[in-house]
């Protein structure tokens, strides 16, 4: 089959302002993030819907310098289409804390995973107040400089049941509102939409 290749028009990389900014060039030991958020709701309030756009990531970590224990917090915004990058943060461990929403008719949405307890490694609708960027539970490392956090769809279902799939590519992908999507993964969509980008020679030896 052929991809589906999405470019996307702005990409939120360093904060939430709203502010598009051209991708950094790879610094000295900086890594690079990449991941993408689709959230259907799937009878929640009555509602059927799937949200790409604008989607406010949270993305907690921990990595050592000169033998100290540093943590790492940092909040990114997805594009239309749900990509998020992070340029050139420290070699580590990282976890998709959770993300929120906000939608009308529905509100904030608060969608967010604890880790710090294994028996509760799980994404729950609106359990805190905020979203704290702490966390001791990490799934995902470095391999070449690269952080792939792929594709996380989300479903929230109307009984307030949040389930959460990671995917590297997606395949004709069911949405709530009976669309399909196929994308590729992470590093070739880079690499397909920012050619000129210095992190493509990470991203040809990670893929």
């Amino acid at each position: 089959m052929k991809w589906k290749y999405i470019i996307p028009v702005l990409l939120c990389v360093v904060s939430c302002s709203g502010t598009a900014r051209m991708i950094p060039e790879p610094v000295d030991a900086g890594n690079l993030i990449l991941g993408a958020v689709i959230l259907n709701i799937d009878g929640y309030q009555d509602t059927f819907l799937t949200i790409e756009d604008g989607i406010e990531v949270a993305i907690v970590g921990r990595y050592f310098e000169n033998g100290v224990e540093k943590r790492f917090g940092q909040w990114t915004r997805t594009d239309e289409y749900g990509y998020f990058v992070i340029p050139n943060i420290p070699d580590g461990e990282y976890a998709l804390k959770g993300f929120i929403v906000n939608q009308i008719g529905l509100g904030e949405l608060r969608i967010a995973n604890e880790l710090i307890d294994v028996r509760r490694n799980y994404f729950e609708l609106n359990v805190y107040d905020r979203i704290n960027l702490s966390a001791e539970i990490f799934d995902t490392r470095s391999v070449n400089r690269i952080i792939d956090f792929k594709y996380n769809v989300f479903t929230l279902y109307a009984n307030e049941i949040v389930e959460h799939k990671r995917f590297d590519a997606l395949r004709d992908l069911k949405l709530t509102t009976g669309g399909e999507i196929s994308s590729p993964p992470l590093p070739v969509w880079f690499i397909e939409n920012y050619p000129e980008s210095g992190w493509v020679d990470f991203l040809n030896i990670y893929y």
